[in-house]
């Protein structure tokens, strides 16, 4: 039976809330480890990060009864009674510290402001020092809410879970740094990636990919593992089973397990590799390893994406791509 209260809007805002989330976190910890450095990188991911975050919740809203209603938070987000109320606020809490990080990051263009922007370089690194971590504990609780909000449908067994807020966030952060990763290899020309700062994100993707790998097991483990003999237990199973052998297997073995996990899992480990080389022979292997993180950051957001829709559609047993092919063209 398809879900007609849940389209296509919801997944994609899963993913963006949060990859943009993520994204954020990544290009928070580049300037708090290294403010000399990586300053196009962080200025670009900075914005992308609040770009991801807005088109999100743009998406959620337009499944909204009365979307421009929404926008009128004081009065529709008023009643500190559920997730979404709280969701919301942190999410605009979230889109206005991205805001203010992304401008103090971003070098004006006129010589006038230049001077003083020169200055400010100087004498405002603490507040950008003190956005950067405000704006890491705003995008955490972001990533975690990505996974409360389907966990508060207790009508789909599926989703009335701890381990799914575990599985998105996880997910979150390793679809951030994939974006953070790629902003790195479209500006390596003009601000180049950093040894310690590429072996950095190498490793995180590594430790993420590990343990979103576990969280995802655990999950399906609990699924397929519940008591058959109650209705309950028996839709958990019958959901999960849509994922690791029904009609939505292909797409969760290819896209999300072996283009979302393995690929990434493989190209980090590669670029370890590499890099321990360069350390040896300066300058080699360095074309190769942005290549490979290319491809790897490039399967993560894949796989990502599809996680989210996957997980929709397995809860309320949808044809994914029917009905998102149904939902964009109408």
């Amino acid at each position: 039976m398809l879900q007609t209260m849940w389209g296509w809007q919801p997944a994609l805002y899963l993913f963006l809330g949060g990859m943009g989330a993520g994204a954020f976190i990544m290009a928070a910890v580049l300037f708090l480890i290294d403010r000399a450095r990586h300053r196009l990188i962080v200025c670009v991911s900075m914005w992308a990060a609040l770009a991801s975050l807005a088109a999100g919740l743009l998406l959620l809203l337009s499944e909204l009864v009365q979307p421009a209603r929404g926008l009128l938070m004081w009065q529709s987000f008023s009643h500190f009674t559920s997730w979404m109320t709280y969701g919301a606020w942190g999410a605009f809490a979230a889109m206005a510290v991205f805001a203010a990080s992304a401008l103090l990051a971003t070098r004006p263009v006129d010589v006038r402001l230049a001077k003083k922007w020169a200055w400010f370089e100087k004498h405002g690194m603490a507040l950008r020092r003190a956005l950067a971590v405000v704006g890491i504990a705003l995008a955490a609780f972001v990533a975690v809410y990505t996974g409360m909000l389907l966990m508060a449908a207790e009508n789909v067994p599926l989703w009335n879970t701890p381990l799914l807020p575990a599985l998105f966030s996880v997910s979150a952060f390793d679809t951030g740094v994939a974006l953070v990763e790629l902003v790195a290899v479209l500006a390596s020309k003009k601000d180049p990636l950093a040894p310690k700062a590429r072996t950095l994100m190498e490793r995180i993707v590594v430790v993420l990919v590990l343990l979103e790998g576990v969280v995802m097991a655990a999950f399906l483990a609990s699924m397929l593992g519940g008591d058959a003999q109650t209705a309950i237990g028996a839709t958990a199973a019958s959901s999960a089973s849509l994922l690791v052998s029904g009609g939505l297997a292909v797409c969760f073995w290819g896209m999300v397990v072996a283009c979302g996990l393995a690929l990434p899992l493989v190209m980090a480990v590669a670029g370890l590799v590499l890099h321990g080389r360069a350390k040896k022979k300066p300058g080699a292997g360095q074309h190769g390893s942005g290549v490979l993180m290319a491809m790897g950051a490039a399967g993560a957001l894949v796989g990502g994406c599809e996680l989210r829709f996957l997980i929709l559609a397995a809860g309320v047993h949808a044809d994914v791509v029917a009905e998102t092919v149904r939902g964009l063209i109408g």
